[in-house]
């Protein structure tokens, strides 16, 4: 009992994370203020880093209102530290320290810190402070958590710099090193524009209907739903209770019909409306419920409550009962499943959306089933799972101890989407407070921030005459991360990318102004998407 009791207590304080995350602040202090060195005066910004936590010398970086870079004349340097996420020494500070900037007595705008730390159990949200010169020459903290910059003008970046530049290579979801590397080689000889629809056309109809099919297959195996797969065996089958293969069957179908049916409306949404494949992961709310039903699937897990539908199926047998109860379970968490898959969008989700749009568009609505078809590949294997775990070993204590590892891995989930629906909190907030501060709509946000990088980074590529890479993404989008961790930090990438000028496009509310507009002028139905844009010869 006192087992129970403690998980028990360990969930309760999962939910109020999610619930109360926002109260909470930053481990991490900075103080910012002048100070003589060498007959000069510097801006000093002094770290605190508290035990058991690590700030990223790769992700501290220092700029101006303006966003203008500045490197640090005098700062420590960092020690190599094991990154658990990666299995790679990433250099950081472990310990408090102190970093001056030459900025001169007469320097009286705003000073930007961005940086993004770790503690021994998780890591936190890339934060952003901002310092101001004061009357009497040193620096306050005017906002914690967003950029001192002007807002860019959305309507700069679509109609202005960027007709200047053509679109020679856009490829979409979590591509292998490899595969990354060609798609910039061949960018780079402009050979990577294609139709993305050229395949379906040459391929004909029929065969193209079971291109999809196979390609909705894929779609377990991406960074979204792949992880789930345990809990999903456990739902449909070993937790089900099925006794014979029929019944283990019908389980997996209908968690699949479940996850069928909620993939195809979310791309039947994005067709009809124009919404961003995805963007339901970028809701506060949405993560909060993901999370809560997590925890209470953990719950039921641990034994702590019982989860008993059989209650709605009055009129039948107990048995009856209990079977209705179990396709009910097995229907809703398919559907749960199809939603948190919609974070990841793989380069056959794009193609089919367009089919489907480009069908639609002339007339054929024929093509509105193409992303229920895509869904029902991906729901396709769990029927044939379902009826493969009807035959299971009888459960013993062995079964209560797998049933305790499942509880273990959602307790992770659920935490994963509280965190995930704090960070969004946070950056609304900050958004909000920023838009009833001095400037009103003209407060800087961090999209607007990101639309002024991309209106400098196009400048600067015109003038030199380089490619810009764009690298459409979102804290929210596990294909990201993943790019993030195991592609973008490879030593063959990162030279290959030194040809190009990088940036960092975060889209964390792909269905609002700026980013919408953005997103629509570059075609990019979900994230992550990466374009390739290089400048006219004749500008």
């Amino acid at each position: 009992m006192k087992t129970k009791h403690l998980l028990s207590l360990a969930l309760l304080l999962v939910s109020l994370v999610s619930a109360e995350a926002a109260k909470q602040r930053s481990p991490f202090g900075i103080t910012a203020g002048r100070n003589q060195i060498a007959g000069e005066t510097v801006a000093r910004f002094s770290f605190t880093v508290p035990p058991d936590c690590v700030l990223y010398a790769e992700r501290l970086h220092f700029e101006t209102a303006d966003g203008t870079a500045l490197t640090p004349a005098n700062i420590p340097v960092p020690v190599p530290h094991l990154d658990k996420a990666t299995g790679r020494e990433k250099p950081v500070y472990a310990e408090s320290f102190t970093a001056d900037l030459n900025l001169g007595a007469a320097f009286t705008g705003n000073l930007i810190v961005k940086f993004q730390g770790c503690s021994n159990t998780a890591c936190f949200f890339p934060e952003q402070r901002v310092f101001a010169a004061g009357a009497n020459g040193q620096f306050a903290e005017v906002t914690a958590g967003a950029p001192a910059v002007a807002a860019a003008n959305t309507g700069e970046v679509l109609g202005g710099t960027v007709k200047k530049f053509k679109v020679v290579g856009q490829q979409t979801g979590y591509m292998k090193s490899g595969e990354f590397l060609a798609f910039l080689d061949a960018s780079a000889k402009g050979q990577a524009a294609d139709d993305p629809l050229a395949k379906f056309k040459k391929a004909g109809m029929v065969l193209t209907l079971l291109l999809i099919v196979l390609g909705g297959l894929g779609l377990n195996l991406t960074p979204c739903v792949l992880p789930l797969i345990p809990i999903n065996l456990a739902i449909i089958g070993a937790g089900s209770q099925a006794k014979s293969r029929g019944r283990g069957f019908l389980n997996g179908a209908v968690y699949g019909a479940g996850m069928a049916l909620v993939y195809g409306v979310l791309g039947l949404v994005v067709v009809l409306t124009g919404s961003k494949f995805g963007a339901l992961n970028s809701s506060v709310w949405f993560n909060v419920g993901i999370a809560l039903v997590f925890v209470v699937m953990a719950l039921a897990m641990f034994d702590v409550i019982s989860l008993d539908f059989s209650r709605f199926s009055s009129g039948i047998s107990a048995g009856g009962g209990q079977s209705k109860s179990i396709t009910l379970v097995a229907f809703t968490l398919g559907a749960v499943a199809a939603l948190l898959a919609g974070a990841c969008v793989a380069p056959v989700v794009i193609s089919v959306l367009l089919l489907s749009t480009d069908l639609y568009s002339k007339g054929m609505v024929i093509g509105l089933g193409l992303p229920f078809l895509l869904g029902f590949g991906m729901a396709l294997p769990w029927p044939f799972a379902g009826a493969s775990l009807a035959f299971l070993p009888k459960p013993g204590k062995w079964m209560a101890k797998v049933k305790y590892g499942f509880g273990v891995l959602i307790v992770l989930f659920a935490f994963y989407y509280g965190h995930t629906a704090y960070g969004l909190l946070k950056s609304s907030r900050a958004s909000t407070a920023l838009a009833g501060a001095p400037g009103g709509a003209n407060a800087a946000t961090p999209k607007a921030d990101a639309n002024q990088t991309l209106t400098r980074a196009l400048a600067q590529a015109q003038a030199e005459g380089k490619s810009v890479f764009v690298d459409f993404k979102a804290s929210w989008c596990k294909n990201c991360l993943a790019m993030d961790e195991t592609v973008f930090n490879q030593p063959d990438v990162l030279k290959q990318l030194e040809n190009f000028i990088v940036v960092k496009y975060e889209a964390e509310r792909p269905n609002e102004s700026p980013a919408r507009e953005v997103l629509d002028k570059f075609n990019v139905l979900g994230l992550p998407t990466y374009v390739v844009l290089t400048p006219t010869k004749n500008d």
